[in-house]
């Protein structure tokens, strides 16, 4: 009889365990449908073949525009949101494996690439449908970012030091190391930027950037083993090189053509020079428009940069701003851009009027 009783209450928890939290969902999904802000929602969102439960909204961490009509954003559980209409309108698609998507990029409405947390590197050639495994790793290492510079030459990079190298549009890989990295773990890569077709920089752990100048063939660190710091992201904005981390880190890369004339005696170049972002909270992306100037986002701050290092901090106002983080941004106009991040938020953000305006809540 004691054995039935145990079972009822069993039973009973578990009843109180789903519902409670089921009955917390529903009522501030109804008080969220009450607020001005209703209109950021799944309601122009339509799925493409797909039929996957999600029990949790899936945080973005990469979006790329191609103009103002094509964009992808992409995040947790392989998801991933396709618009050709400016966002107006959105499609889900899902990839053939549930990796964490980490860095999305399009070289045109058609052809894009992406990288994932179980080290693949997957491509598109029907404007992001379907995808296409291109590379995986053996161990599985976390990939976090990949850019292309060309149809033909492109790079990615991750944990452990990972560097890989493509010139033939991604049909071959090599592996590429950090020659004077003189640590006891390797760092984890998270930032690159691509300036030429022999010329890269990355980012990462353990305040490392680095630079190649002849494609890959040695990256040699040109930051100071006194910056203590984890870089996220590296860009090139105007006639700049910049590099955003944790805490609020902001460093600016020297051009490797220094004027020794201007240094103070016994001086000694220095390529990397930490600048004052007024922010001490997390920066995860930084991206350039046509225009040279850029912005900086994160935990619950943006910065907007002109002139290459003039530094503006517009903090975010919401009430759960300290809840709120952008994880990736992208340029769609002089003054526009595109942000995702938690909670599968996508907005887009005006430097102008420092608004930021829904696009879509997945």
């Amino acid at each position: 009889m004691k054995s039935y009783f145990y079972n009822f209450l069993f039973l009973l928890f578990l009843c109180l365990v789903i519902t409670i939290p089921l009955m917390a969902w529903m009522s501030n999904e109804d008080q969220s449908q009450s607020k001005p802000e209703s209109r950021v929602s799944q309601s122009n969102i339509t799925n493409y073949e797909d039929d996957r439960i999600r029990f949790v909204p899936d945080n973005f961490f990469s979006v790329d525009f191609v103009g103002k009509s094509y964009g992808w954003v992409a995040g947790y559980y392989g998801t991933i949101l396709r618009t050709i209409d400016g966002g107006e309108k959105w499609t889900h698609i899902s990839l053939p494996n549930t990796d964490l998507i980490r860095r999305i990029q399009f070289l045109d409405k058609n052809y894009g690439w992406l990288v994932t947390h179980r080290g693949r590197i997957m491509s598109s050639e029907d404007g992001g449908i379907t995808w296409k495994t291109r590379y995986s790793a053996d161990n599985q290492i976390n990939l976090r970012n990949i850019k292309f510079l060309d149809n033909s030459i492109g790079w990615a990079v991750g944990h452990e030091g990972t560097i890989l190298h493509t010139n033939d549009g991604g049909e071959t890989w090599t592996n590429q190391f950090l020659n004077n990295f003189t640590g006891r773990d390797l760092p984890r890569l998270n930032g690159l930027t691509i300036l030429s077709e022999s010329k890269a920089m990355l980012a990462g752990e353990f305040g490392v950037i680095a630079e190649t100048v002849d494609a890959g063939k040695t990256w040699t660190i040109i930051s100071s083993p006194d910056i203590k710091a984890t870089f996220t992201e590296i860009e090139q904005v105007g006639n700049s090189i910049l590099a955003v981390g944790l805490n609020g880190i902001v460093a600016q890369v020297n051009s490797d053509k220094i004027d020794m004339s201007a240094l103070p005696e016994d001086g000694e170049p220095v390529r990397v020079e930490l600048l004052n972002s007024d922010v001490n909270k997390h920066f995860f992306d930084i991206v350039s428009n046509k225009n040279g100037e850029g912005i900086v986002v994160g935990l619950a701050n943006i910065l907007t940069i002109k002139n290459g290092r003039e530094l503006n901090k517009i903090e975010i106002n919401f009430p759960d701003r300290d809840y709120l983080y952008f994880m990736g941004a992208t340029p769609i106009s002089e003054s526009k851009y595109v942000l995702v991040g938690a909670g599968g938020l996508a907005v887009t953000f005006d430097t102008t009027s420092a608004e930021i305006i829904g696009l879509v809540k997945w």
